[in-house]
């Protein structure tokens, strides 16, 4: 009786932690474009950020559906995977129409590209890194939290894994910086806050709003990673005050492709994906 009231409850837990997600496709911009795979994505006003990996950017208009720039980024480079993207509170000398966007290497040395960027090209303006002992040195992601007016950093050590495949992420809490400096390093006495939270999946690009991590995580619904631990598609939400997972939003039936990244449209959270591409809104209500 006790066995059977217990697992219950835990059912009870799983239930209210996962929801299931209403999912539209808004948009059908691609995402395996010149044959660079689909990365990180922000948005500003009516316009999207669509990156490729080694740095490729394309911009288009949410409210005409087409394509209005394309061009490298200043970052551009073998190593910068451009894994995230989220613009800033601080607008470039020079630029009144988009504020500073920040981009997650995450490869070689881990930094954050911090570029001034228009419908003309970009302007690499300041480097962002963290030199510590700690695992957070190597942070795959840099998501800018612009109420907070700071910048989070995501880490994990691969060889930190339970039988489950549940990974250790770290999330570490930095000042963000004005843009005077053209680099910044950051040590381990400019860390404002660390904590954990644990889920298998892989992890993607993320935004913050409102106090909650938008992480969209797992891979595409390919056979290569069915037995895949980390492959389930999932939005993890991150309570940011109570340093918690808030609740995971299930995308697995109805996103086929890679989640790459996240941002909000007109209140709306919009998932940049690979593969095949496409803008999905995904609702995050309970």
């Amino acid at each position: 009786m006790k066995n059977r009231m217990r697992m219950g409850f835990l059912l009870f837990l799983f239930v209210t932690a996962t929801c299931y997600s209403q999912v539209k496709k808004e948009y059908s911009f691609p995402g395996l474009y010149n044959q660079k795979s689909a990365q990180g994505m922000a948005i500003h006003n009516h316009s999207a950020f669509l990156l490729s990996d080694k740095g490729y950017c394309r911009i288009y208009d949410l409210k005409k559906n087409q394509l209005i720039s394309e061009f490298d980024l200043a970052s551009a480079g073998e190593n910068n995977h451009a894994n995230c993207a989220s613009f800033g509170v601080e607008f470039p000398r020079g630029n009144e129409k988009y504020p500073a966007l920040y981009v997650s290497e995450c490869r070689g040395a881990f930094r954050c590209f911090v570029e001034s960027i228009d419908e003309n090209g970009s302007q690499l303006i300041q480097t962002l890194q963290l030199e510590t002992k700690g695992i957070e040195h190597y942070s795959a992601n840099w998501i800018v939290d612009k109420e907070q007016k700071c910048i989070y950093t995501i880490s994990c050590d691969d060889k930190e894994i339970d039988s489950l495949g549940t990974k250790k992420h770290l999330m570490t809490k930095l000042p963000l910086p004005s843009l005077g400096s053209t680099t910044v390093i950051f040590t381990e006495k400019d860390i404002l806050e660390q904590f954990e939270i644990d889920f298998p999946n892989m992890v993607q690009g993320g935004i913050i709003h409102k106090n909650y991590l938008y992480l969209p995580v797992g891979l595409d619904k390919s056979p290569l990673y069915t037995a895949r631990k980390d492959a389930k598609r999932e939005i993890i939400v991150v309570d940011l005050k109570k340093k918690q997972i808030e609740k995971i939003i299930d995308i697995d039936n109805d996103v086929p492709e890679e989640p790459e990244d996240v941002d909000f449209y007109k209140g709306k959270l919009l998932l940049y994906c690979g593969q095949n591409g496409g803008l999905y809104k995904i609702s995050t209500k309970k």
